[in-house]
């Protein structure tokens, strides 16, 4: 860990450096925590190279044993930051919001299930698209051509949806007897390397068009040249002003018994504390449940079906549930305790958003600095082609369905997430967040966490997607389910589309209603 915390410390630094010193990163918008999560991965996969390539040759062996070690610890480290950064920065979220914001965020919204309940949507929306074109893509050409399976149209939803994770669990699936896919591990790695990497590049780009066309909802200006406010906001730190930030901020009590800033981080531990508690509780529960029942008793004929077997286990799609899940809740219990035990004077807003501020841009270093480029790349004409037809969906539902189905103030900032979620990891999509919401300003992050458990124990590596191809997709014609699945993502496209428009239409009709007679008459002339 110190090694990890070292390595951090020192690419952060030269991020700032080099964001402060080349305006062209200022410009672009680009955060010095992905500057310097992009150093890392450059310097890392260097000197794994170098230890391959020269082993004993150019340093003594003790020296050449130390860097091998320190390389393999600190990656191993760094690559379980992402899953606690992620949860903190949730602790944080309703750790400091008072009923009214909890009710009304800052662009005006009222926060209620539909938000909610159409985030949710649009991620079947996404993941299940990316099936249907996979689907489509294999029975019209990759199937026929290169002999592949039904199945290698879910490579898409493995690699993109699902990650490296599902990857892993969907390789000893598509190794079914029934399937007969020996290499889905590989193709499924080297799919989530190639949208984990395609995610981060393409979201900059769209980030900026965002910003050009007015799309983010916390106010970026179109260029990187405005006031030092601006300055902060493009570097993606919070923009509390400076008196605020860096000066003394406002005592709390007790200010002579402890320090203020560790005061609030007794808070946001506690409120992750509570969360971690939640997530035993709720996995214990379900493991009873399971000893109760049939499944306890099962036993699988082969690797495939024991996978399946497990995706189908109470305590397997209570575990499907994250653990920023239960921090976010965590957050509310150590406010609602706080505030009746204490007083709502107790927690300061300003210093946790410090704190989540400084999570973030940890996540943002660990996560991409140990993406893993490590892959076996094989049939890479099909995988090309499957890869494009992600990579199109993906940028479609962002640029085009978000605005048609999330709420009007900030879709794009909730598309984002989802976007990085649909592209590799959920740490993506909040690496995306962290320019444009440093914040977290709008509901984008915590409709996202509450959304989450409506389609994470079935899609995006749940019981759907191992499900499929075990089930399903070897057992009928090929362009029964291609077909099928794409009217299926019709349907639910209309229906997000014509949910919205009819929220909109009674929003617009309250409105007039609640306008004079002589400002009805202005309007329509």
């Amino acid at each position: 860990m110190l090694g990890a915390v070292i390595l951090t410390a020192a690419l952060l630094c030269l991020g700032v450096g080099i964001r402060s010193r080349f305006r062209i990163f200022a410009t672009a918008r680009i955060p010095a925590s992905l500057i310097a999560g992009a150093i890392g991965l450059a310097g890392l996969q260097f000197l794994t190279w170098f230890c391959w390539s020269f082993d004993g040759q150019l340093l003594a062996s003790t020296w050449h044993a130390a860097l091998e070690s320190f390389i393999r610890d600190a990656v191993t480290n760094l690559r379980a930051w992402p899953t606690w950064l992620i949860a903190v920065v949730f602790a944080g979220m309703l750790l400091t919001k008072s009923p009214e914001r909890l009710a009304t965020d800052r662009h005006g919204d009222r926060e209620g299930f539909s938000p909610v309940a159409r985030e949710a949507l649009m991620v079947w929306i996404i993941v299940l698209g990316q099936t249907a074109i996979g689907l489509v893509l294999v029975w019209w050409w990759i199937g026929p051509q290169f002999s592949l399976p039904a199945s290698a149209g879910m490579l898409i939803e493995t690699g993109f949806a699902g990650g490296h994770g599902t990857a892993a669990a969907m390789g000893t699936v598509l190794a079914h007897p029934s399937i007969g896919m020996n290499n889905g591990l590989d193709l499924g790695i080297l799919m989530a390397t190639s949208g984990l990497i395609y995610g981060l590049v393409s979201g900059i780009l769209w980030i900026e068009l965002g910003v050009r066309r007015g799309w983010v909802a916390t106010g970026l200006p179109p260029n990187g040249s405005a006031s030092t406010t601006t300055e902060h906001r493009q570097i993606g730190v919070p923009s509390t002003p400076h008196d605020q930030v860096g000066g003394p901020l406002r005592p709390l009590p007790p200010a002579d018994a402890i320090d203020p800033l560790l005061l609030q981080l007794l808070w946001l531990t506690l409120a992750f504390a509570v969360g971690v508690g939640l997530q035993y509780a709720v996995d214990q529960v379900a493991m009873m449940v399971d000893a109760a029942g049939s499944f306890g008793n099962d036993q699988a004929g082969t690797a495939g079906d024991a996978v399946l077997t497990d995706r189908l286990r109470a305590a397997s799609v209570v575990g499907s549930f994250p653990l920023f899940i239960y921090t976010l809740f965590g957050g509310a219990i150590v406010r609602f305790c706080v505030v009746r035990t204490a007083g709502e004077h107790w927690i300061d807003h300003e210093r946790i958003q410090r704190l989540v501020g400084s999570s973030m841009d940890l996540l943002v270093v660990a996560a991409v600095a140990t993406l893993n480029l490590a892959v076996v790349a094989s049939l890479w004409v099909p995988m090309l082609g499957l890869f494009l037809g992600g990579a199109i969906w993906s940028t479609i539902c962002l640029l085009v369905l978000s605005r048609k189905i999330l709420p009007e103030s900030h879709w794009f900032e909730l598309g984002l997430i989802n976007f990085g979620m649909s592209t590799g990891t959920t740490a993506t999509g909040f690496v995306l967040l962290r320019v444009v919401d440093p914040d977290l300003e709008t509901s984008a992050a915590k409709q996202y966490a509450l959304a989450a458990p409506l389609s994470a124990p079935f899609i995006g590596g749940g019981m759907i997607t191992v499900g499929l191809p075990l089930l399903l997709l070897e057992r009928i014609p090929i362009g029964v389910s291609a077909v099928g699945m794409t009217v299926i993502v019709g349907v639910l496209v209309a229906w997000g589309v014509g949910w919205k428009s009819r929220l909109t239409a009674t929003a617009t009709s309250a409105n007039a209603k609640t306008r004079s007679p002589k400002e009805t008459v202005t309007e329509n002339r």
